[in-house]
């Protein structure tokens, strides 16, 4: 009734053939419930994470300007870095009217921009051909970043911008009354005898890729996640085991 998948090239790379959603492809596997063991402890001293029922998506694309190399001094000539940062204002316009930017509790869209590359550092009096910039959105289930990418794609169009898109998966929301979801949340509760915290995932995960949106997050704690800093909190191992072994008897 369980089956566990392990894959080597989480997040970035599920893209490509040897990630989540084509592995579930060529197995045949529909899971009822698909749990994404990552931390969802990350205060550093809890033993039981939280089960994350809503987990934001993700969507990257790179918008590319081109010009003509030329001296800087000519009155006429292109200003690549001039129109990325324009492109980044008109952006941001189009962001807004489909994301949520803001909440009080903090569940809400995320946009960052990693990236910016144009010109030659040092270089003053030629101007640059090529400029790109690359754009990160995690959104949460209730925003669809299909409509928006849709307006993007209309914006680069008409301002003349070339458009790569590296990924778009909507956030996705589990079922509370799903049978899989409630042996889970029963097995956690007989271990750690108390009830379990139920939460959201503010960064991307696996999770998107279940089918029809019915997974959950749900670890062991630990603190700085993607940082120089990052630990793990070894006495959340041994209840994070006894809560599986939990489930398979339950199954």
């Amino acid at each position: 009734a369980i089956s566990m998948l392990l894959i080597g090239n989480e997040e970035n790379g599920e893209s490509e053939a040897y990630g989540t959603p084509f592995a579930l492809k060529e197995l045949g596997i529909v899971p009822e419930l698909f749990i994404v063991g990552e931390r969802t402890g990350e205060k550093g001293n809890e033993l039981f994470g939280e089960i994350c029922t809503e987990n934001r998506g993700v969507l990257r694309f790179d918008i590319i300007a081109r010009g003509v190399k030329g001296h800087s001094g000519v009155a006429n000539s292109s200003d690549i870095s001039e129109k990325l940062i324009n492109a980044r204002t008109a952006l941001n316009d189009i962001f807004a009217k489909y994301l949520t930017l803001k909440s009080t509790d903090g569940w809400q869209s995320q946009i960052k921009y990693p990236f910016i590359n144009v010109g030659t550092t040092g270089v003053y009096n030629v101007t640059a051909e090529e400029g790109i910039i690359g754009v990160e959105i995690r959104p949460i289930p209730q925003d669809d970043v299909f409509e928006l990418y849709k307006e993007v794609q209309l914006y680069c169009d008409a301002n003349g911008f070339e458009n790569q898109k590296n990924v778009i998966e909507n956030g996705v929301a589990c079922d509370r009354e799903n049978p899989s979801f409630k042996k889970l949340y029963q097995a956690v509760q007989q271990v750690s005898g108390v009830e379990p915290k139920i939460g959201k995932k503010l960064a991307g995960t696996s999770a998107r890729f279940a089918p029809s949106g019915q997974a959950v997050v749900w670890g062991q704690s630990g603190i700085g996640p993607h940082t120089k800093d990052e630990r793990h909190f070894i006495p959340s191992i041994q209840p994070y085991y006894n809560v599986l072994n939990e489930l398979a008897k339950i199954y």
